[in-house]
C-alpha cells in the first residue's frame, strides 16, 4: 500500500509575507505556508490544507513570457496530498514494471526518476490508484510506446478532476505548496550540481516539509498551457485542450537552472516541453484527492467548468470512416450552442458563441455551411431556420423568412441545385393534425436563401429523397410518405408502435434508422428483449426491419442520424449518435459502423445532442492525398488568431520558396528584419543562398527552422547564417516565436507529419498558397524584400536599458541556445556564422547600441561570448564606424536596397573565407 503521513500545512497570515531570493515582486511567488505535524496514514506525502485560501498564478512582470502574464488569483476549495519529493527510481521501476515494462536507469533507488514522459507520468499515477484502491484520475483510449517503452501519445485522453485517486498536481496546487519557503538558493541548481541530479531531499533536509520544488529536477504538472486572465478563479486545472503543439506546464527549475532564474511563475524550458518528451532533467511528483468544480479555460479565455473532449484524433477518424476529411457538429445542451470537431485540423473542440438556441444541425453537401433550428424533434414550438459557416465566428448567419421551419436537411436537387428540405412543424406526429403541417424545399445559392416550395402534406422531418417519392416522419409514431408524383399516401409502419430519431439515408437505399421503447416487433426481429433505446433499428424502402445494433454496457443511444457529405455512391453504413448513461445524460457521441456493429465514442462531455457527422468519402472524382491538404504546405492562414500577421505571412513565404529550392541551398541566413532586408540571394555568387529572414524573429525562431527544416531537408547546405543583435536575445520562445509557430497550420501539421515520405506533397500543396502583401507590414519594393532608400534619420531608444542585462535569465537562456545550435551543426559539418547587420551610425553617442538595447558594455559582453563560442562574426555595424552612406539606408534599422547590395556582396567574400 502507499501510506501517506498526515501533515497540516495551514497558510500563515498574508501580513508575514513570502520569501524570495530575488528583487521585484514578491506577491507574485506566492504566500508562505508552515507545515505543523498531524497524525499520519499516508507515508511520503504531506496535507496540504488548501481549502479556503488563495495563490498567484503568473507574474505582471513585463520581463517575463507572454504565457507568464498577467498574474491570475486561484482559490481552492478543497485540500489535497502532495508527495514531499519527487518519485524516485526505486517505486517508479517497481510500480511500471507492471503496466508498460519502462524501466528508468539510476545510480542510487533513492535518485528522482528521470527521463520520464507526461504519459509515463499519467500511467504511473494510474497504476498507484488501481494498486490502493482509488479512482482512475486519467482516461485514454489507446496508447503508443516508443523502443524504450516510454508512453509517448495517448488518444482520447482526458483527466478527470473529480476522481479521488493520484494524479500530477495542478499548476496552482504545485505553487501554494512551493510558496512554503521557496528559495532557489538553496537548492541543487546549476551553480552547485556539478550537472548532475542528486538524491531527493538531500539539500537542507526537514522531515517537516516538502523537498526540491526549487532545483534538482524540472516537474510536470498537470496544466496544459493556457492564457492566465487578470481575475480570481476558483479551482483552476489549466485549458482544456492546450496550446498547438501541446506543450506542458513544467515547474521548480532543474540542476541545470540558475538560481537566478528560478520563478515560481515560471512555466517552461529553454525548450518546450511536450507531452512525449522525455529528459535527463525531467521528473515529476503526484498528489491525491480530487478536485470539487474544476474550471477550465478554453483558447479563446472563456471559463468551462464542464469541458467537451475529443477521444479520437483525425488519423482515427480517417481509419473509420476512409476518408482523409470528416466534420462532427451538435449541440451542447448546456449552452444551447453549436459545437464542432474538424477532424482534419488536428480534431480540436470549437464552440460558436451565440444567443440563439441551435438545434439539429445538418451539415452542407460541401462541408462549408451547417443549417439548424430553434426547436426540437417532437416539441409543439414555433422554430426558424437558420444557415451560417462552419468556422469559429459562425459567420454570415442567414435567416429563413418564414412563419414556421424545423429540422433543416440539405440535399442536391437532380437538377443539381443545392436546397434545405424542412417542415413546417416538427411537433409529435402521433396527432391528428399532422397532415395538415407540411414538408418543404428552399434553394440556397450564394449565401442566400431562394423562394420555398411545398413538396407535399405531412412534416416528414426524418428525410426525403431527391425525387420527392419518399419521406420519413418520427415521434412518435414511424410514418412513410409514398407517392408516384400524383399521388401520395401515408403509412404508418413498424405496427404503430413508438419510435422517434428517425434518418432517411442519402445514399440511394431508402433505408430507415430509428430507435424505439422496447417494442414487440423489434423484440421479435432481434430475438431478445432490450429496454428503451437500447437498440438501433434499420428498415428497408417497404418498413420492413433488416438491420440492427445494440448500445455499449451501461449507455443508450439517442440522437442516431445517418453520416451525411459527399458519399461515394456505395450504400452508407456509418451512423452518428448520443450515448446517454444511466443518468440520462448524453455524455458521449459515438461512430456506429452498421456494418459490424462497432460503437466508438468520439466525443466526450455533459449533454452533447444531435450530431451530424458529415464525411467526404474519396472515389475516382476524390483521390485520397497521402497528406491533409487542409493543413500541409498551408503556413498561413488568415483567419487563424496570430499577435503576429505580418510575421506570419513572411514565415509562410520563406518557407514556400524553401521548399522550392531545398535541393539546392548551400547558404541559409536568418534574422529580424534588418537581415531580411539586407540579403539579397543573387548578389551571393559563390553559393545558391536563401534568405529566410523574418519581421521581429529572434533566435527561437532562427533554431526551429535550421534543426527542423534546413539541416534535415537541404543537402548541399554548408553556412548557417544568424543575425547577432543583442537586444533580442533578452526575449522568450512565447514572446514572438511560440505565437506565430502556433497560428501556422501548416508547421502545426510538418510537427507531426514532415518527413522524407511527405515532404513531397508538402513542398508542391505550399507552391498553391497565395499572401496578402499588406500585412508584411513593411513597404517592399515589389517583388522583394528590399526597401527604398532613405536615411538613417535620428537614433532612438526604445527600451529601458536597466533592465537588459547580461546577469538576465533571458539572455543567458539565448546564449545556450547559441552555443547548443553551433554544437549541433558542428556534429552535421554545417558552419555557423554570426552576422550584425549595420544600423543608424549615431547610436555610438547613445548608451544603447541601437533601438532596442542593450547598453555598449552588455552589448559587447553579448558578443564576446558569442565570440567566445568560436563562431565566426561577421560584423558590418561596427560599433556604428561603418560605411554605409546615408542613401543605403532605408530607416535607422534597415539598410535600403543599396546597403543590401553592399551587404550581400561583403557577406559572399567573407563565407568564401571559411572553411
Amino acid at each position: 500500500m502507499y501510506k501517506i503521513q498526515h501533515f497540516v500545512l495551514l497558510l500563515l497570515l498574508a501580513a508575514m509575507g513570502s520569501v524570495s531570493c530575488s528583487d521585484g515582486d514578491h506577491s507574485d511567488r506566492g504566500k508562505a505556508i508552515a507545515p505543523i505535524i498531524d497524525n499520519g496514514t499516508f507515508e511520503g506525502m504531506l496535507y496540504v490544507q488548501a481549502m479556503g485560501k488563495k495563490t498567484s498564478l503568473g507574474t505582471n512582470e513585463t520581463s517575463a513570457k507572454m504565457l507568464e502574464r498577467p498574474k491570475m488569483e486561484v482559490e481552492f476549495s478543497y485540500d489535497y496530498y502532495m508527495d514531499r519529493h519527487e518519485v524516485i527510481c526505486k517505486r517508479f521501476n517497481d510500480v511500471m514494471r507492471k503496466v508498460s515494462g519502462v524501466k528508468v536507469t539510476c545510480s542510487q533507488d533513492s535518485m528522482p526518476a528521470a527521463n520520464v514522459t507526461f504519459y509515463d507520468a499519467v500511467l504511473y499515477a494510474n497504476a498507484l490508484s488501481n494498486e490502493n484502491g482509488l479512482d482512475s484520475s486519467y482516461e485514454y483510449t489507446s496508447v503508443d510506446f516508443d523502443s524504450e517503452k516510454h508512453c509517448v501519445k495517448m488518444d482520447g485522453f482526458k483527466f478527470n478532476p473529480q476522481a479521488n485517486g493520484f494524479r500530477l498536481p495542478t499548476e496552482a496546487e504545485w505553487i501554494f505548496a512551493a510558496s512554503i519557503n521557496w528559495d532557489p538558493t538553496q537548492s541543487w541548481n546549476g551553480l552547485n550540481s556539478k550537472n548532475v541530479v542528486h538524491k531527493v531531499c538531500s539539500f537542507g533536509e526537514s522531515k517537516n516539509d516538502f523537498c526540491d520544488l526549487a532545483g534538482n529536477m524540472l516537474e510536470f504538472v498537470n496544466d496544459r498551457y493556457t492564457s492566465f486572465k487578470d481575475t480570481v478563479v476558483q479551482n483552476f486545472v489549466g485549458s482544456v485542450d492546450g496550446d498547438a503543439i501541446g506543450s506542458c506546464v513544467v515547474k521548480g527549475g532543474s540542476y541545470l537552472s540558475s538560481p537566478s532564474a528560478m520563478f515560481l511563475f515560471s512555466r517552461g524550458d529553454t525548450y518546450p516541453i511536450l507531452s512525449s518528451t522525455k529528459g535527463d532533467y525531467i521528473g515529476f511528483r503526484l498528489v491525491s484527492g480530487s478536485i470539487p468544480d474544476a474550471v477550465w479555460f478554453t483558447d479563446d479565455g472563456s471559463v468551462v467548468s464542464t469541458p467537451i473532449t475529443p477521444l479520437v484524433d483525425g488519423a482515427e477518424m480517417r481509419r473509420m470512416t476512409d476518408s482523409y476529411r470528416a466534420k462532427l457538429v451538435f449541440r451542447n445542451d448546456l449552452s444551447g450552442n453549436l459545437v464542432y470537431v474538424d477532424f482534419a485540423k488536428n480534431a480540436k473542440i470549437v464552440e460558436i458563441e451565440d444567443k440563439i438556441d441551435s438545434y439539429h444541425p445538418d451539415v452542407s453537401p460541401d462541408g462549408k455551411r451547417v443549417a439548424f433550428c430553434t426547436s426540437m424533434e417532437g416539441v409543439r414550438k414555433e422554430s426558424t431556420v437558420f444557415v451560417r459557416d462552419l468556422n469559429e465566428s459562425g459567420s454570415n448567419l442567414v435567416k429563413l423568412p418564414v412563419e414556421n421551419a424545423a429540422i433543416p436537411r440539405w440535399r442536391v436537387n437532380p437538377d443539381g441545385d443545392t436546397v434545405i428540405v424542412y417542415v413546417s412543424s416538427a411537433k409529435n406526429n402521433k396527432d391528428e393534425d399532422f397532415i395538415e403541417e407540411s414538408t418543404w424545399q428552399v434553394k440556397f445559392e450564394n449565401g442566400k436563401f431562394g423562394t420555398p416550395q411545398k413538396l407535399f402534406d405531412g412534416a416528414y422531418h426524418g428525410g426525403v429523397v431527391n425525387d420527392n417519392s419518399f419521406g420519413i416522419s418520427s415521434s412518435t409514431l414511424l410514418r412513410a410518405h409514398l407517392t408516384d408524383v400524383l399521388t401520395g399516401t401515408d403509412v404508418i409502419w413498424y405496427n404503430g408502435e413508438q419510435a422517434c430519431n428517425a434518418s432517411l439515408s442519402k445514399d440511394g437505399t431508402k433505408r430507415t434508422l430509428f430507435l424505439d421503447f422496447g417494442g414487440t416487433r423489434g423484440r421479435d426481429f432481434v430475438g431478445v428483449n432490450y429496454g428503451v433505446h437500447e437498440r438501433i433499428l434499420v428498415a428497408d424502402s417497404t418498413g420492413h426491419l433488416v438491420r440492427t445494433v445494440a448500445s455499449p454496457a451501461k449507455y443508450t443511444f439517442d440522437h442516431t442520424e445517418w453520416a451525411v457529405g459527399m458519399l461515394s455512391g456505395e450504400p452508407s453504413n456509418l451512423i452518428v449518435t448520443s450515448l446517454t448513461d444511466y443518468n440520462g445524460t448524453h455524455r458521449l457521441l459515438a461512430l456506429v459502423n452498421l456494418e459490424n456493429g462497432d460503437v466508438v465514442p468520439l466525443v466526450e462531455g455533459e449533454e452533447l445532442w444531435h450530431p451530424c457527422l458529415w464525411v467526404w468519402q474519396d472515389g475516382e472524382d476524390h483521390p485520397k492525398p497521402t497528406v491533409n491538404v487542409d493543413s500541409a504546405g498551408a503556413y498561413y492562414d488568415n483567419k487563424a488568431k496570430s499577435l503576429f500577421p505580418f510575421a506570419n505571412v513572411e514565415l509562410g513565404m520563406r518557407l514556400k520558396s524553401f521548399w522550392s529550392q531545398c535541393d539546392k541551398i548551400e547558404v541559409a541566413t536568418f534574422g529580424s528584419s534588418m537581415l531580411l532586408n539586407a540579403v539579397i540571394e543573387d548578389s551571393i555568387k559563390s553559393y545558391k543562398a536563401i534568405n529566410m529572414g523574418v519581421s521581429l524573429s529572434d533566435l527561437y525562431l532562427f533554431d526551429y527552422l535550421i534543426r527542423n527544416y534546413v539541416v534535415p531537408y537541404a543537402p548541399k547546405i554548408k553556412f548557417l547564417v544568424i543575425e547577432l543583435s543583442p537586444g533580442f536575445f533578452f526575449r522568450a520562445y512565447s514572446d514572438m516565436t511560440g505565437p506565430v509557430l502556433e497560428s501556422s497550420p501548416g508547421i502545426c501539421y510538418d510537427m507531426r507529419y514532415l518527413s522524407e515520405s511527405t515532404k513531397k506533397d508538402i513542398a508542391q500543396l505550399s507552391q498553391d498558397q497565395q499572401f496578402p502583401q499588406v500585412l508584411l507590414g513593411q513597404q517592399y519594393i515589389e517583388g522583394t524584400f528590399l526597401l527604398p532608400a532613405g536615411e538613417w534619420g535620428v537614433p532612438v531608444v526604445n527600451v529601458d536599458l536597466s533592465i537588459l542585462k547580461f546577469e538576465s535569465p533571458f539572455l543567458q537562456i539565448s546564449l545556450e541556445y547559441i552555443e547548443a545550435l553551433k554544437l549541433f551543426v558542428e556534429s552535421k559539418g554545417i558552419q555557423l556564422v554570426a552576422a550584425i547587420p549595420p544600423r543608424n551610425p549615431g547610436y555610438k553617442d547613445t548608451e544603447a547600441f541601437d533601438p532596442y538595447g542593450p547598453s555598449w558594455d552588455d552589448a559587447h559582453k553579448i558578443i564576446d561570448a558569442v565570440k567566445e563560442m568560436e563562431i565566426p562574426i561577421f560584423d558590418e555595424y561596427k560599433d556604428g564606424h561603418h560605411d554605409y552612406s546615408g542613401e543605403m539606408a532605408a530607416n535607422t534599422n534597415h539598410v535600403s536596397y543599396l546597403g543590401a547590395a553592399q551587404f550581400s556582396a561583403r557577406l559572399d567574400a567573407f563565407l568564401k573565407t571559411l572553411k
